[in-house]
C-alpha cells in the first residue's frame, strides 16, 4: 500500500507544509513508498512536490489529505478510486476575524470536515484536542500522530550569525514566535512587556512571525507599541535566523489562543529556552507538564513570574529540565510508533471504496514480493541482495566503479539484483538507458526512470543557499530531491517488494537513491557510504543514512573517523576498502596508440571541476615554467569542462586496457580531488607499479600515500613541482612500495568482509 499526501498549497516555512515532509520521513521509516502532491506547486519545488493533477494510484493505495478551509482537493479526495485519508491540523475559530472576509471561510471549514468523513477509512489529528474534532465531525477510525522537531536543528551552531548581531544587546529578550494574526492574541504579549518594563527596564521584545504591512492587525499592533522601547518585528525568518532568534532569546512567550498543536513552544525547548504559554486548546497536551503553561492573562503576575524565570537559576534549570524530557516525549520515533498504529489499522481491511461494492477492475492489487525470501524452512540457497547505487555500468571510477566489481565480486556468493537509474550522465540524469531488467554477466540489472531531469544551473544555486548553514528539513529535502536522481519505480519496489530479498547494499550517502531507500530496508542493509569531507556531508538529512543500517562499509581509516566526528550516533562502521587486481600492462601499447613520447603525468576519471582538475590544469602551467623539460600531461575521461593547454592531452574516455596501459607507462599518476572516500586512482595505479601525486587537502589520499610510502602529496604550486622532481629521484623504489601495498589489497578479504556482514544479517533474522 503507497502512502500519498495531498497539501491544497504546499509553501516553504508553512507548519502544514513540514508536517508532509515529516510524515513522509516517519513513512519511509516505516517501509512505505509514497509522495507529495499539491494543489498550489512553486516551480522551483517540483522536485518535492508534484501537482496533484499528476496523481495516480492503485486500489489499495491511501491518499492522506492535508485538511485545508475552501480547497477544491477536498472534493477531488472523494473521487479517488483508492483508500481515503485525513490529516487534520485544526481550524481556527472564526470569532477571531469578526467582520473580515475569512471568517465564512473559517465557518465553512468543518462543515468540509464533516463531507469528507463518511468516505475517509482513516483520520489523523496532530494532537487529542484535533482528534476529538474529527470524531465529532463524524470520522470513525481516529488516531493522534503528534508533530515533532528535531532537536539538532535548533543548536547554536545553526543559528545565523547576523541575526546573532542584531538581537545581541543589553537586556533579557522576550520572543513570540508565529504569524502576526489575531488569534495569536500580539496585543496581550504588547501588554505582557509593558509590566515587564516596569521591573526590568532594559527588557526587550521580539516578534518572529510573517506580516502584511498594510494588514489591518499589523497597524494596530505597531500603534500599540509606538513609544515603547525596544520591540522588533522580524518578519518571516529563515530557519538559520529562526534558530538565532531561539538562541538569542531569554525566554519565549505564547499568548495563542488557538493552537491545533504548537510547534513554536517544542522549537524553543529545542533551543533550551524556558517557555510560558496560555493553556488554550492544544497547548497543554504539546507542554505535557514542561515548561509554564498559564491560564489566566494577569499580565502584572506574569510580569513578575517572568523576572523569576529570568534571575532564578534554579527555577530555570528545573523548567530546562522538564523541557528536555518533554521534548524526549515527542520525538520522531514517538510519532512513527503512532504512525504505525494509524496504518496498521487499515491495512488488513479491504478498502472503503470495495465494501461499497464500488467496480475497481480486476487485477489492480500491488504485488507484495515472491514470499519472504529468506531462505527459511531449510532451503539452502544463495542469498538474494540487492545493490542500490545511483548509475552502472561500464563507468570510469567513482562509487559506480566500486559497485560494479563488489557485485561482480559477490555474484558467485549471493544472487545479486542491482537496482539503478537508467541515467548515463551523473549530471542531469537523462533517462539514456532503457528502463526494465537486464544482465551484466552474472548480475541480474533491474533498472528505473528518473522522474525528471535536474538543472545543474538551478541545482548549484540552491546548493550554494543551503551548505554551511542550519537547514529545516524541508529545505534540505528539497536539496535532495533537486540531487536526485529520483526514481520513484525504486522506492515503489523497495515498499512492496523488499521483503523478497534477503538483504540490501546501499552505495554512496550522497544521492537520493540511497538516502530515501535506505530507511525503507534499514533492518537489513549495509550501506557503502564513500564519505568524505565535503558539505553535504553535514547536512541533517544524512543522518538516517549513517545511523540507520545495521553497518557501514568504510573504505579507509579516514573515512571512519570523519563519520564518527560528524555523527557520533553512527551505524557500526568497519573498514573494508577495495580490492585491487594486478593487470598484465603494456605500457609501449599505449605510447604507440596515442602517441605519446616522453614522460607524463595521467589522470583517469571525470574531468571536471569537482574533481579538482581545474586546480591541476592550473598548478600545471604554473609547474611547466619552472621544470624543463616537464613532463606531459593526460587526461582520460568524460568531461564536462574545458580541458587544453601546453603540454596537455585530452584523451576522452578510453577502454580499460588503455587505462591499465597508460597507468603503468606513467612518470606518476595524478589525484587532484580533495574529496575522497577511497581513491580507485591511486589503488590502480599501485596495481601498475605507478607512484601517485596526490592532493594533500584529502585525508584520505594522505593516508593512502602514508601507508604505501608510494608517491608524494603536494598543497601548492611549490609541493606539486616538488613531488614531481621526488618522484622522478625515487621512482624504482616507490614502484617496489606501489606493488607491495597493491598486493595487500586482496578482494579476497574485501569480498569476505561483506559475506561476513551479511551473514550477520541473514542470522540475526532467522
Amino acid at each position: 500500500m503507497a502512502v500519498h499526501q495531498l497539501v491544497p498549497n504546499f509553501v516553504m516555512g508553512d507548519a502544514t507544509s513540514q508536517a508532509a515532509i515529516h510524515l513522509s520521513l516517519l513513512l519511509r521509516r516505516l517501509g512505505r513508498f509514497g509522495e507529495v502532491f499539491s494543489g498550489e506547486v512553486s516551480p522551483n519545488l517540483s522536485s518535492l512536490v508534484r501537482p496533484a493533477s499528476q496523481l495516480r494510484v492503485e486500489p489499495e493505495d491511501l491518499v492522506l489529505y492535508h485538511h485545508a478551509i475552501a480547497s477544491p482537493l477536498s472534493g477531488a479526495l472523494l473521487h479517488l478510486p483508492c483508500r481515503r485519508g485525513v490529516v487534520f491540523h485544526n481550524i481556527t475559530p472564526a470569532r477571531f476575524y469578526e467582520g473580515t472576509l475569512l471568517r465564512e471561510a473559517l465557518e465553512s471549514g468543518r462543515a468540509q470536515l464533516a463531507a469528507m468523513a463518511p468516505f475517509a477509512e482513516l483520520a489523523i489529528g496532530v494532537s487529542a484536542y484535533n482528534a476529538a474534532e474529527l470524531r465529532e465531525a463524524g470520522c470513525q477510525n481516529v488516531h493522534v500522530v503528534p508533530l515533532f522537531v528535531e532537536p539538532e536543528r535548533f543548536s547554536r551552531e545553526r543559528a545565523d550569525r547576523s541575526m546573532l548581531r542584531r538581537l545581541s544587546g543589553r537586556g533579557p529578550l522576550l520572543l513570540s514566535v508565529g504569524r502576526v494574526v489575531p488569534h495569536k492574541r500580539i496585543e496581550d504579549l504588547i501588554a505582557l512587556y509593558r509590566e515587564l518594563l516596569r521591573l526590568r527596564p532594559e527588557a526587550r521584545l521580539a516578534i518572529a512571525g510573517g506580516f502584511q504591512r498594510g494588514d489591518q492587525y499589523y497597524r494596530k499592533l505597531r500603534r500599540e507599541v509606538s513609544g515603547c522601547p525596544g520591540v522588533q518585528f522580524l518578519g518571516k525568518l529563515s530557519h538559520a535566523e529562526l534558530v538565532a532568534a531561539y538562541r538569542s532569546a531569554q525566554l519565549f512567550v505564547s499568548m495563542s489562543e488557538h493552537e491545533g498543536f504548537g510547534v513554536a513552544p517544542l522549537e524553543a525547548m529545542a533551543a533550551a529556552v524556558p517557555v510560558l504559554a496560555f493553556a488554550a486548546a492544544a497547548v497543554p497536551e504539546t507542554l505535557g507538564g514542561a515548561g509554564i503553561a498559564f491560564t489566566e492573562k494577569r499580565f502584572a503576575l506574569l510580569a513578575e513570574l517572568c523576572r523569576e524565570l529570568l534571575d532564578d537559576p534554579r527555577l530555570r534549570a528545573r523548567v530546562l529540565a522538564g523541557q528536555k524530557r518533554r521534548l524526549e516525549e515527542l520525538s520522531a520515533g514517538v510519532a512513527e510508533r503512532h504512525l504505525s498504529a494509524a496504518l496498521s489499522s487499515i491495512d488488513a481491511r479491504p478498502s472503503l471504496s470495495r465494501r461499497a461494492g464500488e467496480d475497481q477492475g480486476e487485477g489492480h492489487p500491488l504485488s507484495r514480493g515472491a514470499g519472504d525470501g529468506t531462505g527459511e524452512g531449510g532451503r539452502k540457497r544463495r542469498p538474494r541482495v540487492a545493490l542500490v547505487v545511483q548509475r552502472y555500468g561500464e563507468l570510469l571510477g567513482g562509487a559506480e566503479s566500486h559497485a560494479r566489481q563488489i557485485a561482480h565480486r559477490l555474484s558467485p556468493h549471493w544472487e545479486v539484483t542491482v537496482l539503478t537509474s537508467c541515467a548515463r550522465d551523473h549530471l542531469s540524469w537523462a533517462n539514456e538507458l532503457p528502463e526494465g531488467v537486464e544482465r551484466d554477466g552474472p548480475v541480474r540489472v533491474r533498472r528505473f526512470a528518473s522522474a525528471r531531469a535536474r538543472q545543474m544551473r538551478d541545482f548549484n544555486r540552491l546548493s550554494r543557499a543551503v551548505f554551511g548553514r542550519g537547514n529545516d528539513r524541508v529545505t534540505e529535502e528539497h536539496w535532495l530531491a533537486e540531487q536526485g536522481p529520483l526514481l520513484p519505480g525504486l522506492w515503489r519496489h523497495l515498499s512492496e517488494e523488499g521483503r523478497s530479498y534477503d538483504g540490501f547494499v546501499l552505495f554512496t550517502y550522497l544521492y537520493a537513491p540511497t538516502a530515501w531507500g535506505l530507511p525503507m530496508v534499514a533492518d537489513r542493509a549495509l550501506v557503502v557510504p564513500t564519505a568524505h569531507d565535503e558539505a553535504p556531508f553535514f547536512l541533517d538529512v544524512f543522518n538516517d543514512v549513517l545511523e540507520q543500517p545495521r553497518a557501514l562499509l568504510c573504505n579507509t581509516p579516514e573515512e571512519v573517523e570523519l563519520i564518527e566526528r560528524r555523527c557520533p550516533r553512527h551505524a557500526r562502521a568497519r573498514v573494508v576498502g577495495v580490492g585491487v587486481d594486478l593487470p598484465g600492462t603494456n605500457a609501449a601499447r599505449f605510447r604507440k596508440s596515442h602517441q605519446v613520447a616522453g614522460p607524463y603525468l595521467m589522470y583517469v576519471g571525470r574531468v571536471e571541476e569537482g574533481k579538482g582538475v581545474g586546480e591541476l590544469l592550473r598548478l600545471y602551467r604554473r609547474c611547466r615554467a619552472r621544470l624543463r623539460p616537464a613532463p606531459e600531461l593526460v587526461l582520460a575521461g568524460p568531461s564536462s569542462m574545458e580541458a587544453g593547454g601546453e603540454g596537455v592531452r585530452y584523451l576522452g574516455r578510453i577502454s580499460e586496457r588503455d587505462k591499465h596501459d597508460g597507468l603503468s607507462g606513467a612518470l606518476a599518476a595524478v589525484v587532484p580531488s580533495r574529496y575522497e572516500s577511497l581513491s580507485l586512482l591511486s589503488l590502480e595505479a599501485f596495481a601498475a607499479g605507478t607512484p601517485v601525486l596526490g592532493n594533500g587537502a584529502s585525508e584520505v589520499v594522505k593516508g593512502q600515500l602514508s601507508r604505501s610510502g608510494a608517491g608524494a602529496a603536494y598543497d601548492d604550486g611549490d609541493s606539486f613541482v616538488e613531488g614531481i622532481r621526488r618522484i622522478e629521484a625515487e621512482r624504482p623504489a616507490m614502484r617496489r612500495k606501489a606493488l607491495a601495498y597493491a598486493r595487500r589489497q586482496s578482494w579476497a578479504k574485501v569480498v569476505a568482509a561483506y559475506r561476513e556482514e551479511m551473514a550477520r544479517i541473514l542470522e540475526e533474522r532467522r
